[in-house]
């Protein structure tokens, strides 16, 4: 059995060049904040106090 194709939706005009604004500023941002350290986070902390419990770490 076949299936109907959708259309895939374009933009056009100024809603394109909002779209492309946009993400261009969120890859720039992205870019800019540098590597994320994890080790201050209270799930990273959670867990490695779980494995202490259990004897893993």
């Amino acid at each position: 059995m076949a299936l109907p194709i959708k259309a895939i939706p374009t933009l056009y005009g100024e809603e394109a060049r909002r779209f492309r604004l946009m993400a261009e500023k969120a890859e720039k941002s992205y870019a800019e904040r540098g590597p994320k350290n994890i080790s201050n986070d209270p799930r990273y902390l959670a867990m490695k106090c779980i494995l202490a419990k259990s004897g893993m770490v």
